[in-house]
């Protein structure tokens, strides 16, 4: 059978309905603007519900829209690209680099919302953190910084331990989800129930139409977009951090005489054991 998966779809385009013909015509013209799309971009784009995607891709033999993008882009070639051993230092460098500075110039057109998330945080009750995989990493690195500051944060490396702890959030609460993809099912259920139960959404992603932000409050978006290939690139990771930082510290400006008193607590507590 062949791997290329655009003729993987014409030769099963006589099973398709005629929403699934449709999609299977964009994918088949628009190959390489398909593996760059949300499964939301995608659905907006062609006029279908996302479940239309799901099961068109189910037919094709994929679990879903994100191992159907991998095919399709290994398909065309599209692999992660391989770097001269000296052009490793200076390609590293100038994707960081250009990861701070492109998600800075969206952070600044969105000032407004920067200070309304910080308002949300600095006043609720409690800070749930949403994040699995690399994104969880980043909720980690938030779990430690906000609770610095004095906030009751809370953070579960499990996911079934997350949403247990989340089921008791309401509008007295604040939630921020970590999903570069904006796709990541169990981050975007455990955001519909925290808005469901009446929390403050606030979602860091790099996507502004998926999945995650229907359920958002408030969305801050990295300037990353990964491809099927590079899932926890540490650009992307360097890009939540960044939107992390400017968060916390504006965060912490609001709070005040009280972060500054709880960073000292804390600092204190662990003092004897660093020499």
């Amino acid at each position: 059978m062949t791997d290329d998966v655009r003729t993987i779809i014409k030769i099963n385009q006589r099973h398709f309905t005629e929403k699934e013909n449709k999609l299977a015509q964009f994918v088949i013209d628009h190959a390489d603007e398909t593996i760059d799309m949300s499964i939301t971009e995608l659905a907006d784009e062609i006029g279908v519900g996302q479940g239309t995607i799901v099961r068109f891709c189910q037919k094709l033999g994929f679990s879903g829209f994100h191992p159907f993008k991998i095919a399709l882009a290994r398909s065309l070639g599209r692999q992660e690209e391989r770097t001269n051993q000296s052009d490793v230092l200076s390609m590293v460098r100038e994707n960081h680099v250009k990861a701070i500075e492109e998600t800075s110039k969206l952070l600044k057109l969105n000032e407004k919302v920067i200070c309304q998330c910080a308002e949300k945080i600095s006043a609720c009750r409690s800070l749930y953190l949403l994040g699995v995989g690399a994104s969880g990493v980043t909720a980690l690195d938030a779990y430690y910084k906000f609770m610095r500051i004095g906030l009751d944060v809370k953070y579960m490396p499990d996911s079934h331990l997350q949403v247990m702890s989340m089921s008791r959030c309401d509008e007295k609460d604040c939630v921020i989800a970590f999903s570069q993809s904006g796709s990541t099912a169990v981050v975007v259920d455990m955001a519909q129930l925290a808005k469901q139960n009446g929390a403050c959404v606030i979602a860091i992603t790099g996507y502004n139409k998926s999945p995650l932000t229907q359920y958002a409050d408030f969305v801050l978006l990295t300037a990353i977009r990964e491809n099927p290939f590079q899932s926890g690139a540490i650009r992307s990771k360097i890009a939540q951090l960044h939107v992390l930082e400017v968060l916390f510290e504006q965060t912490k400006l609001l709070l005040g005489e009280r972060a500054i008193q709880n960073v000292n607590r804390t600092a204190r507590s662990v003092e004897r054991w660093i020499y």
